[in-house]
C-alpha cells in the first residue's frame, strides 16, 4: 500500500503545485492569524479587555494588510532588480577579475568561463517576473485566509455530525486542540523572531544604502524559518548584495558583523526564551524537506519546508498510528509535549509515567462514558 501510495501523493503534489501552494500558503496564515488572535483577546486597553470580535476584526485586517503591502512592493522591487541585472552582473565579472591576485590566472580564468555561463540578468528577470505573478497569487490567499477564518466557527459544529458518537468527537476534538496549540506556538514564535531579525536586516541595510532594503528584509523573514541553515543564507545574501553595489570590502563587513551578530542574539538568547526548547527536528530531516519541498513547489516550496514538516510532525505525533513517523522526524526521538522521565532500575521497567492532569482527564472520560451506558441501559430496565 505505501509503495503505490507514496508516488500517487508526491505526483498529486507536483502536478496540482498551482492549486496547492496557495492553500498551503492560506493555511500557515490562518494558524499566524488565529494565534494573533488568541494575544489581542487576552490583552487589556486599560482595565478594560479586548473584544473578542475586535480581536478577530484588527488580527485579520493586520495580516490582510500586511500581505498585501508586502506582495506589492517586493514584485515593485523585483521589477527594479530586473532592470539593474545588467550593472550587477558587470560588477561580479570584476569582482571575480580582481581575484587575480589572490588565486592566480587559472584559477581566475576557469572562474570567469563560469561566470559567462550563468545568466544572471535572465534569473533576475525571472525572479522579477516571479515576483510579480505573486499579486495575483495574493488575491487568492487573501481569500481562502479569509474565508477560512468565516468557517472556523461553523467547523467545530461539523465534528460531532462527522464522528461516530460523542466520545469519539470528544476524542477527535482533544487530537485536532492539541495540534492547534503546538502548530500556533511554533508559527507565532518563529514569526516574532523571523520579524526581529527581519527588522534588524532592513535598518542595517538602509543606514548603509543597500539597494532593495525591503526585498531583502523580507527574504530574510522568511529564511529565519528555515533553521540551521537559513542564519547562513541570510548573513550571505545581504554581503554578496553590499558586494555587489559597492567597490570596497568594508560595507559587506559591517553588514555581516553587525546583523551577523544580532540575528545570533536573537535565535541563541529570545528565541529559546521564547520556546523553551530548541526545534526537534533532525538535520537531516530539515535538509530532505528543503529538497523534496523546493523541488514539487520551487522557491516558495523551500521557505515553507520546515513549517509543513513541523506540521506534519504534530499531527503525526498525535496519532497512534502515526507516532513512529514522528519520531523519526524528530531529533532525538521525544515527541511534542513529551517529556522522558528517569526510570527506576528497582521497577525495571521502561514505561513513563503519566502527568497527573493526564490521569484526571482519563478518569473523567471514563466516568462519563460509564454514566453513558448506564443511562442508556435504563430506559430498557423500565420497558
Amino acid at each position: 500500500m505505501t509503495t503505490v501510495t507514496v508516488p500517487i501523493i508526491v505526483a498529486f503534489l507536483w502536478f496540482g503545485r498551482d492549486f496547492f501552494v496557495p492553500i498551503a500558503l492560506a493555511t500557515l496564515l490562518f494558524i499566524l492569524t488565529m494565534a494573533l488572535i488568541e494575544r489581542l483577546d487576552a490583552a487589556t486597553i486599560g482595565r478594560t479587555r479586548v473584544q473578542r470580535s475586535l480581536a478577530y476584526f484588527s488580527a485579520t485586517a493586520l495580516v490582510i494588510g500586511l500581505l498585501i503591502g508586502l506582495g506589492y512592493g517586493v514584485s515593485t522591487q523585483a521589477a527594479a532588480m530586473g532592470e539593474a541585472a545588467s550593472k550587477y552582473n558587470e560588477r561580479l565579472v570584476e569582482l571575480k577579475s580582481q581575484l587575480e591576485g589572490f588565486v592566480g590566472t587559472e584559477v581566475v580564468a576557469s572562474i570567469e568561463r563560469a561566470v559567462k555561463e550563468i545568466d544572471f540578468e535572465g534569473f533576475l528577470s525571472e525572479l522579477a517576473a516571479s515576483a510579480a505573478g505573486m499579486i495575483g497569487n495574493i488575491g487568492l490567499i487573501v481569500l481562502y485566509l479569509t474565508f477560512m477564518i468565516a468557517e472556523r466557527g461553523a467547523f467545530t459544529e461539523k465534528l460531532p455530525k462527522l464522528c461516530k458518537n460523542e466520545a469519539q468527537a470528544r476524542q477527535v476534538g482533544d487530537i485536532l486542540k492539541s495540534i492547534s496549540i503546538g502548530v500556533r506556538q511554533y508559527m507565532w514564535i518563529n514569526a516574532v523572531t523571523s520579524a526581529m531579525s527581519a527588522t534588524l536586516s532592513f535598518v542595517v541595510l538602509k543606514f548603509f544604502g543597500v539597494d532593495f532594503a525591503l526585498s531583502l528584509a523580507f527574504t530574510v523573514f522568511l529564511l529565519n524559518f528555515i533553521p540551521n541553515i537559513g542564519f547562513f543564507l541570510a548573513v550571505a545574501m545581504q554581503a554578496i548584495m553590499a558586494l555587489l553595489q559597492f567597490y570596497t570590502l568594508t560595507p559587506a563587513l559591517i553588514i555581516v558583523v553587525i546583523y551577523g551578530g544580532g540575528d545570533a542574539i536573537i535565535g541563541n538568547i529570545i528565541q529559546p526564551r521564547m520556546q523553551g526548547k530548541s526545534l526537534n527536528l533532525s538535520t537531516f530531516v530539515v535538509m530532505v524537506a528543503l529538497a523534496f519541498w523546493g523541488m514539487m513547489w520551487g522557491g516558495i516550496g523551500a521557505f515553507i519546508a520546515v513549517p509543513l514538516t513541523v506540521v506534519i510532525m504534530i499531527v503525526c505525533s498525535q496519532i497512534p498510528g502515526l507516532q513512529p513517523f514522528a519520531r523519526l522526524l524528530s531529533s532525538d526521538g521525544v515527541l511534542p509535549g513529551e517529556h522522558s522521565h528517569p526510570v527506576s532500575e528497582q521497577q525495571g521497567s521502561t514505561s513513563r509515567s503519566k502527568p497527573k492532569s493526564e490521569i484526571e482527564a482519563e478518569l473523567a472520560a471514563m466516568k462519563q462514558e460509564l454514566m453513558e451506558q448506564k443511562s442508556s441501559r435504563n430506559p430498557d430496565q423500565e420497558s
